[in-house]
Order: structure tokens, then sequence, then C-alpha cells
């Protein structure tokens, strides 16, 4: 059997080390080499000419079609998007040689795509691949213009300690809270403490879904049950049955979540 040599590309360490980890057993599949962006992905890819290239879409340095855009016309590899957003390009995918993976990453799924690149490679030659390829990163750039929908976190990934991580989907959270150098992330039964800033954080999630009341707190708007005066103060009451003060400033920025407290 011919071994397809395959280049793992993810600005996040874990997510390098589960592809290496589901790789390892799979027969005719070896990892070549890894990058955490971009540029270092193109280097790694004119170096090794891997066979097929495992690709996150959203990276530190760029997009995975920064990467595409800015390989060499000889090298063509087979590619696999390797995503957390089920949205945006999908079918452009489904609709072309080139395979898409969710996270978190299923082994069977990423069997099914390797597998597929193995027959593209095997079945097509390099200049028909080429020419597929660049078609594809046309496809997904005017799919990518056309839809105005920010792509937004569906998952964090927390240091639980020195060894492993612990995943939090953000459809469990329901508020987010500063702490010195840390945010404290509630869901209804759990806590956990990120090293991050509130304003970072705030950043990657939907604000359909999210708002803030105070200059250190968010929360999930379907997770408030009544937003309460105490005194002088405003406080929004949580289904987990958290209570936080909603600032001055951004009482008038939620004034519509305020209205029936008018009544």
């Amino acid at each position: 059997m011919t071994i397809v040599r395959v280049l793992i590309v993810d600005d996040e360490p874990l997510a390098l080390r589960r592809l290496e980890q589901l790789l390892a057993p799979m027969e005719g599949f070896d990892v070549c080499a890894s990058a955490s962006g971009c540029s270092d992905a193109v280097e790694a890819t004119i170096r090794e000419m891997p066979d097929v290239v495992l690709l996150d879409i959203r990276m530190r340095d760029g997009s995975g079609f920064d990467y595409l855009a800015a390989l060499p016309e000889d090298c063509c590899p087979a590619v696999i998007f390797v995503t957390a957003f089920d949205s945006h390009a999908v079918d452009a995918f489904t609709h072309n040689a080139l395979d898409y993976v969710l996270k978190p990453i299923d082994a069977a799924r990423l069997g099914i795509a390797l597998g597929r690149a193995r027959r593209a490679i095997e079945e097509r030659s390099r200049a028909g691949s080429t020419d597929e390829l660049h078609e594809v990163i046309a496809n997904l750039r005017a799919k990518i213009r056309a839809d105005s929908e920010p792509m937004f976190e569906t998952e964090i990934w927390i240091r639980k300690n020195v060894t492993g991580f612990v995943r939090v989907l953000v459809s469990d959270i329901q508020s987010i809270t500063a702490e010195d150098d840390y945010v404290r992330i509630r869901t209804a039964e759990r806590t956990y403490l990120l090293r991050s800033t509130l304003n970072d954080v705030q950043t990657k999630l939907d604000p359909g879904q999210f708002m803030r009341i105070h200059r250190s707190a968010l929360i999930r708007r379907s997770s408030v049950v009544e937003f309460r005066r105490d005194g002088p103060g405003l406080h929004a009451c949580l289904a987990n049955g958290d209570r936080l003060r909603v600032g001055r400033v951004y009482a008038k920025l939620i004034k519509p979540e305020l209205t029936r407290l008018e009544r």
C-alpha cells in the first residue's frame, strides 16, 4: 500500500495532538509535518510536498484560504478542511473534490475524508488536481464574500491541569465574568477559569446570543430569567441562580430587554 504523507495545520496545540493521535493507528497514512499558522504551513508544504493537508480555516496569522492562495502552482495537495464551523463554505465543500471534518473530530469521519483523499490522489493527474483546486478556492472565496454572517466559536478549550484540557460548549455557557488575568466561565452546573480577557472572549462569541451587561460581565441572553431592580441598581438573574449587576452604561444598551420592567 502506498503511504499517503499528511501535513497537519492548526494553530491550537491540542488540535494538532488530537489529529496526530487519530492518524497514528490509520494504516497507509504518515504525518510528515505539522504547522501552527499560514506561513509555516506554506513552508512545510514546499519542503515536504505532502499528499494531503488537514487544514484549519481560521488561524492567528490568516485563514486556510490565505494558505491555499499562497501555494506555488506546482504544490497541489489534496485538502481536507478541519473546522468548528458548519456553515459558510460547507455547500462548496460538498460539491467539490475537497472534504471537510467538523470539530470535535470524529475518528470515523476523518477516516472517510482521508479515504476520499487517497482515491483522489490515485485517480487524478496532478494537472487535473491543480485545476480543480483553483476552482474550489474560487468557489470558497465567493461563498465567504456572499455570506455576511460572521463565524463564531462553538467550543472553548480550557486547561484543566498540567496534563490536559477540558472542552466547554459555547451553547452551555450562561455567563462569563472577568477575574484579574482570567475570565470565569459559568454553565448550569460548573465553573471554569480561562486565562484570557473578557474583551477577547467576547469577540469570539455571537452577539446575537451573548450581551455585555457590565465591563466585567457577559451573559447569554436566553439564560436570563429576569432583570430585577434592587434599590438604585439593576441585576440580571440567570437560570443557574446567579445574580449579576448591570452597569449603568450597559443598562442603556440593553434597553429592549428592560422594556417589560418599565410597564
